[in-house]
């Protein structure tokens, strides 16, 4: 316990100093995480307390089945995940971690480095869970008018469920890595996590939840929601437990709470006393294996994706050419990184799935929501443009001295990763935005104006974070995740959202004299249509041109 104690206080000094040093460089940072933080809770609890509350109400007494249901699905929703992601995290916390070789090389006990990594995995894995879940529990809680027992319950409850999944993730982990190599195990459990996130989101939007969002909803159409909202109720699982203890503890029914608290509390022992046993046997050796060298690698020649795409930019200059090369194959060989090109896709079918089947029945209804689908097309693509076009630069890691030291030309350098990655976004948002008009049967002028503005939005978020990606890149980090959250990356989504909101403000006046002359026949407008054009004309070349000259500024004057 001693040694145990020691690691931990070694971990908390180091959390303490990365956020005490250079506080004051780090106030806006925390300032704004706070802000979010608090927006977040506050969102996340009346989103679910509205929600809560209306399904209270139904009719036929299915209400309080249908919010069992509910947090059934929540509870198996979070085991899910947490089981993906433990397994995930834990191959980069408990293996690759940069501090392992202090603590191998020290005299603590395997054990003892185990449960320390053991902890830091599920805290690095679940935190996000718990934030979530929180303000869920206490909507519950007080549609429900719970007493103070089932308040105190929530932490025996939850704290158990996030070890169970930690402990079954970590004991996957181990094995995997006790026969195969670190990276490859990381690849594939990474790519695997994905492809179920965008399933899982896929379900969810397929259960059509807007049917209870009409006006009039028969008692038809209620129990055979209820009835496809039904998921399998295994009483082994530990999701069955949580959900039983949650839903007895605000009925105030303590005997069911308590037993279901204690089969929790007995699982999630038991399974970290088998990983704390099982680590004993093969940690240190699968630790050894995934910090070997593999050897006799053989040349393999390129494929033909890389064939196609070098005759395609056969016209380029050598440089560009060798740059373009280099981006495509880094981009290609990382799993974190083309892997996620199937959670794009469940993204743009459920994008285009919601468009299709919202309940508009008016062309202006249609011709409206097209006009604000700009708005929500650019915030997905800052979404994406945050995790793959910030981080652009910081991708080059701690090599970046090859190109900073290299004959290259900054601004031709930071143009290259411009057009790398303008071009494949703007085909996604134009399929997201010319698809959804067609379902939405906009006319013509509104079609040319969403083709037009999105390629602009596009450009300007492209260079924009390209541009704010080098005057904040991250060079060292253990997950390229990290990039995106931090205090860079923050103010590009800021940014962002203001750039896009001032593109929807500006387009708003030459659409509202479109449908006035078109569904009145009278014409409203003047020269402010022609000036709202030429603004966000020079907005969005603006917003693409001038950061990336500051990110050639700040390549320019880095000190590595």
């Amino acid at each position: 316990m001693q040694q145990i104690l020691q690691i931990l206080k070694l971990r908390s000094t180091i959390i303490y100093n990365s956020i005490v040093y250079g506080l004051r460089e780090k106030i806006f940072k925390f300032s704004i995480l706070s802000i979010i933080f608090l927006l977040f809770i506050s969102g996340d609890y009346l989103f679910f307390y509205r929600i809560i509350s209306y399904l209270q109400k139904l009719p036929l007494d299915v209400g309080d089945l249908l919010i069992t249901q509910l947090l059934s699905i929540i509870f198996l929703t979070f085991f899910s995940m947490l089981l993906f992601s433990n397994t995930i995290t834990a191959i980069s916390t408990m293996y690759l971690s940069s501090d392992l070789e202090l603590l191998m090389s020290s005299p603590f006990s395997i054990a003892n480095v185990f449960v320390s990594k053991f902890m830091q995995t599920t805290m690095n894995s679940s935190w996000m869970i718990l934030i979530f879940g929180l303000p869920i529990f206490a909507a519950y809680g007080v549609v429900y008018e719970a007493s103070l027992y089932y308040y105190l319950i929530l932490l025996p409850i939850l704290l158990p469920f996030l070890i169970v999944p930690a402990g079954i993730g970590i004991l996957i982990t181990m094995f995997l890595m006790r026969f195969f190599p670190a990276k490859k195990t990381y690849q594939v459990m990474t790519l695997l996590g994905l492809v179920f996130g965008a399933g899982l989101v896929m379900f969810f939007r397929f259960l059509k939840p807007e049917v209870l969002l009409g006006k009039d909803v028969s008692d038809d159409v209620i129990i055979q929601f209820v009835e496809g909202l039904k998921i399998p109720d295994y009483s082994f699982l530990p999701s069955t437990w949580a959900a039983k203890a949650v839903i007895s503890g605000a009925n105030n029914i303590i005997g069911s709470s308590v037993l279901y608290i204690l089969y929790l509390i007995l699982t999630s022992l038991l399974l970290f006393l088998l990983a704390v046993v099982t680590a004993n046997k093969i940690y240190h050796t699968g630790w050894t294996s995934a910090h070997e060298s593999s050897s006799n690698s053989k040349k393999r020649g390129d494929s033909l994706l890389y064939k196609i795409m070098g005759e395609l930019l056969m016209r380029l200059s050598p440089v560009q050419k060798t740059l373009f090369m280099k981006d495509i194959k880094l981009f290609f060989r990382d799993a974190a990184q083309w892997s996620q090109l199937f959670m794009l896709g469940a993204l743009v079918i459920i994008y285009i799935f919601n468009i299709r089947n919202l309940p508009l029945d008016s062309l202006f209804l249609k011709n409206f929501t097209s006009v604000l689908n700009h708005g929500l097309a650019g915030v997905v693509l800052s979404a994406i443009a945050v995790r793959f076009v910030f981080t652009a630069i910081s991708l080059e890691g701690r090599y970046f001295w090859t190109i900073y030291t290299s004959p290259i030309d900054f601004k031709r350098f930071l143009w290259e990763k411009f057009w790398f990655y303008f071009i494949p976004l703007l085909i996604l948002a134009e399929i997201l935005v010319i698809i959804s008009n067609i379902f939405l049967d906009v006319d013509s002028y509104i079609m040319m104006l969403s083709v037009i503005s999105i390629c602009l939005i596009t450009a300007g978020l492209v260079g924009m974070g390209i541009g704010m990606g080098a005057i904040y890149p991250v060079f060292k980090y253990e997950n390229v995740a990290e990039v995106a959250i931090s205090t860079g990356g923050i103010i590009y989504m800021i940014m962002s959202f203001i750039f896009i909101g001032a593109i929807v403000m500006l387009e708003s006046r030459p659409v509202y004299v479109h449908f006035y002359k078109k569904f009145l026949f009278y014409n409203i407008g003047g020269i402010e249509i022609y000036v709202s054009y030429v603004l966000i004309f020079i907005i969005s070349i603006a917003t693409t041109i001038i950061p990336m000259i500051l990110g050639v500024k700040a390549l320019k004057e880095m000190e590595l």
